[in-house]
């Protein structure tokens, strides 16, 4: 089972004895991140969904001046 040993210097950082990785015990921070996460997932769906409107818009628009010039 591993241990875990205080990084020097950092009140929520400890290291894994046997792989020697990094473990943050800072829930909060670890939570502001998850949100920061999402809201981040968030804006990319709706840029991506209006960069989808503007190509729907572009096309109507693009059948309208078809019709229009004949």
């Amino acid at each position: 089972m591993s241990e875990y040993i205080k990084v020097e210097g950092h009140t929520s950082l400890l290291r894994d004895s046997e792989s020697s990785a990094i473990v943050n015990t800072d829930i909060s921070a670890w939570r502001l991140q998850k949100l920061r996460k999402d809201n981040y997932k968030k804006q990319v769906e709706e840029i991506n969904n209006i960069k989808s409107d503007i190509n729907d818009m572009k096309n109507i628009l693009t059948q309208i001046v078809e019709k229009i010039n004949g």
